[in-house]
Parts: C-alpha cells; structure tokens; sequence
C-alpha cells in the first residue's frame, strides 16, 4: 500500500531545507571572515637601486681669469660632467672656491630624493680641484729702466715722484765725485743700467748722519698712489741687480733694498730689508720688523749672489693678516738662489699712513775697515698693484 504525504510532511522537508540553506549561507561567511584574517597582506618591495657611476673631471689644471664675468665663463667650460645612467636633473652639482682664490673645487652627488634610486660604485672621481690665477691688466705695472747716460736723476725722478725728489744720495759732501747714480752700457743683459756708487770716504748719509752712508732711490709721500702700498693691498715688487765680485759688507748691515712704513710709532724700523752682513762665511739675510725689533727670516750664504746678474719678485699684501714671498734666481739660467714666503704675517703697523720700497746701499761705517768704495748695478724696477 503506497504511503501518501500529508501537509504537515510537506511543511517539515520545507522547514528543513530553508534551515539547511541558512546554514551553508552562515558557513560560507564564517569560512570568508576566516580566511580574511589568516591572509598577511602582501608585502611592499622596493626596486634595487641602480648603479650608476656619476663623475666630474677637467679640461685643464689651471685657470687664469680676469675678472667675475671671465671666471665665471671658464669655470663652465673646465668641468666635464658624467651623468652615466642617471638624469642630470637627479644630481647636485658645485662649486667651491677658498678666500684665497688660489684653487677651486668641483663636485657632483645625488640629490636628496634620488639617494635610495641609485648606488655610486666609485665615488673617488666625484671632486676634482684646479688652480686659479688672476691675470692682471696689462700697463698696470709702473717700470723704471735706464736708458742711457745723461739726465738720470731726471728720469727716475719722472717715475719715482714726478717734479719732487725720490733721490737720497751723498752727493753734499762728495760735490768734486759728481752724481753718485748714473748709467751704463753692461753686455751681460746688453742694456743700460743704473749704477749705484759708494765711497767709504768721505760719502755718508745726506750730510745728516754721519755713521752711515746711503745711496738709495725711494717712493714717498710725494710719490703717486699707485707706487705706494696701503692696507689690504697687494703689491709686486720686482727689479735686477748686481754684486760686483769682491763685494763687501758691514758686519753691522749693508741694505740693497727696504720696505719702509711710514707713520706712526715705528716709521724708523724697516718693515722688511734685503741685508748682506759680513761674516763666516758672508751672507744674506731677509731681515722682518712687527715693530721696532727686526728678526731674520732666512739666510744664506752670499757668494753664490756675488757676480751675476739676479732678478728679484717681492709679493706683499699689507694688512694684519698680510702675506709675503720672495724669490731671487740667476737671469743667465732662472736657477732660484734664495727664496721665502709667508701666508700668515702682520704687514700693517698702528698709525701707518703707506708702505714705500727703497733700493740701493745704506751701510754702516762703525767697522769701516771692512768695507771698499763699492758700484752695484740696478735695472728693469717695477711696481705693481694686484687690487
């Protein structure tokens, strides 16, 4: 006998299946909240850096320059740059230049914002360093050379100090000698030159002291501005002279040529002086005074100075954190016999109004005895003012 469904049969399997329904339905979001939780996000990886081999070299070792406008010009062309795979516009690129102005450096580096996209494998060849020298303007220096005898009070007087009187001389009491300072033919330069003379008697010094004797040419207060250095200005000194051989000098001092202030407390003390000094053996001093105490800085033997013809370049710059250097080297063959410098020396005394250069022979005569009438040659002066 068939069994036969009834209503309430029907309602149950209805019953049954819609709780079975609800509950797939809250399996299957339970299962999608659980897997939602036990999945880690995925990761955030950065890209490698690239390598890339930035550099910057030059097109020369030195650089003379003119001006700002011209440095500026010469700078852009000196430096090559090395971008490798990187953009320009990712790097840093500068200059550096000291107070000096005697060197300046290049460099190159990355940005900030592009340091983690790439990786320099040689950062040696990121700076490189040129020197720099500043060329002066032609006609700046004043010169004084001879030119043949006659008239030569009148021609250094027209450089020295136009219409005034930059000659300090013994003629007053040696009036029968004539001038103490004349021209000559010399063949080793094969030009004329100025010849300083001296006597031990009865020369002294312009018939106002008379334990010394000077032969000297000067700049001074009557001298243009340009001949006379002042604070915080560099000048170039530069002239030729010759010791005849035999010469001779005062155990007490012998000076070819002064940096003297003038002004102020100490205007009597050479700031600077060449000396020769007679000794064991003889010698030559660069003799320096802060203020009225001289010190010799360097020394040496004279003889090898004695007979030839030198050419001597004295670079100062005056002021209280001054400079100084000098050389003197063999014309015939530019071999250098003496030479010093300084980049940290006081060159300014209190109350000083100028500095002024003087060259010839100013000796002592306490130890006469050790001196002879002596003639020692000058020629080819100049003065020259940096800035």
């Amino acid at each position: 006998m068939n069994s036969l469904s009834t209503p309430n049969t029907k309602s149950k399997e209805k019953r049954k299946a819609r709780i079975t329904i609800l509950v797939l339905i809250g399996l299957l979001l339970f299962l999608n909240a659980c897997g939602s939780d036990d999945d880690p996000e995925e990761p955030i990886v950065k890209p490698e850096p690239k390598s890339a081999d930035i550099s910057v070299s030059a097109t020369s070792s030195s650089i003379i320059w003119t001006d700002a406008n011209d440095l500026t010009q010469k700078l852009d062309a000196a430096f090559m740059y090395n971008y490798s795979n990187a953009r320009e516009s990712e790097t840093d690129k500068n200059f550096l230049i000291p107070s000096d102005s005697s060197i300046v450096s290049a460099s190159i580096s990355f940005k900030d914002a592009f340091k983690d996209a790439y990786v320099d494998p040689n950062t040696s060849n990121n700076t490189v360093t040129i020197s720099l020298e500043k060329e002066v303007a032609e006609g700046n220096a004043v010169t004084l050379s001879a030119d043949g005898p006659g008239d030569t009070y009148e021609l250094i007087t027209s450089v020295l100090a136009p219409g005034e009187n930059p000659i300090e001389t013994p003629d007053c009491n040696h009036t029968e000698f004539g001038p103490h300072i004349d021209e000559v033919f010399d063949a080793d330069l094969n030009a004329n030159v100025f010849r300083f003379i001296i006597h031990t008697d009865p020369d002294n010094d312009r018939c106002i002291n008379f334990d010394r004797q000077r032969n000297e040419i000067k700049t001074y207060d009557q001298s243009p501005d340009n001949l006379l250095g002042v604070e915080n200005e560099t000048v170039v000194y530069k002239w030729k002279f010759k010791l005849q051989d035999g010469f001779q000098s005062s155990p007490n001092f012998t000076h070819i040529h002064q940096l003297k202030s003038v002004g102020g407390d100490f205007a009597s003390m050479p700031m600077y002086t060449l000396t020769t000094r007679k000794s064991s053996p003889d010698r030559l001093e660069l003799r320096y005074a802060e203020t009225d105490s001289q010190v010799t800085l360097k020394q040496t033997d004279l003889a090898p100075l004695v007979g030839q013809w030198l050419e001597v370049t004295e670079t100062i710059k005056y002021g209280q954190s001054g400079t100084y250097a000098i050389s003197i080297k063999q014309i015939s063959n530019d071999n250098v016999l003496f030479e010093y410098s300084n980049n940290d020396i006081i060159n300014w005394r209190p109350a000083a109004e100028f500095v002024r250069p003087k060259w010839g022979i100013y000796r002592s005569l306490l130890n006469v005895q050790n001196l002879r009438d002596e003639e020692v040659l000058y020629t080819d002066f100049s003065i020259e003012e940096l800035e």
